[in-house]
């Protein structure tokens, strides 16, 4: 990592990043065409079309900069980002719901089998990608991997899986899926939120450590 991680690097991926985590028109479509991309997938029992949710969402974004601006001690970066994901989930979650509601009995088994890890993997998984995530980004060289990282780290399926989850216990007043799914979201938003934090901190003693030597 030494050599081309400097502090204007890290400054100026911040401030790149601080802009990609305000709530704008290009965020919601894509969050929401993301929860129905996915929705759908899991209708279809596809795999490659799940994935293909998992890189169009933009809900990794938000995370991170919250992480970073953590970090940062950046009050107003941080209420906007965790703003940007709250409106972003509620809008994937009503689009899993619309979608759950007209699928409930064909979604429920399928939804189920797909939650059967403990959420202490869900945990691992996105701190760990959160620390990968947010290196992609504040790294030049390979900025181009979030997308990969993106899909490791598969956030949009657990959210659709409790808006999904939600609809059913609206249809069938079933909680079981709601609860499952909750706690699987919380895991990947706090492992994603406490790798990043973890990450930034780790890039900027790499960065000072450079400049003293």
């Amino acid at each position: 990592m030494r050599g081309h991680i400097t502090q204007k690097v890290l400054d100026d991926a911040y401030r790149t990043l601080t802009d990609r985590a305000k709530i704008d028109l290009d965020f919601l479509l894509l969050t929401v065409a993301a929860a129905v991309i996915c929705a759908l997938g899991f209708k279809m029992n596809s795999a490659p079309v799940i994935v293909g949710a998992m890189v169009v969402s933009p809900l990794l974004f938000p995370v991170i900069c919250a992480g970073a601006a953590t970090y940062q001690a950046d009050g107003r970066a941080f209420i906007r980002a965790i703003g940007t994901f709250a409106i972003g989930f509620i809008a994937a979650i009503a689009a899993a719901i619309v979608v759950g509601l007209f699928y409930a009995t064909t979604f429920r088994s399928e939804i189920v089998d797909r939650l059967s890890e403990a959420p202490a993997d869900y945990f691992l998984v996105a701190f760990f990608s959160g620390l990968a995530g947010t290196y992609a980004y504040f790294s030049p060289k390979i900025h181009e991997a979030v997308a990969g990282i993106a899909i490791s780290v598969a956030l949009i399926p657990p959210v659709v899986m409790l808006g999904i989850g939600l609809g059913v216990g609206i249809a069938k007043q079933n909680s079981d899926l709601v609860l499952t799914s909750g706690v699987i979201v919380l895991s990947n938003i706090f492992g994603i939120y406490l790798g990043s934090i973890a990450m930034v901190a780790g890039l900027h003693r790499i960065s000072r450590d450079q400049v003293t030597r």
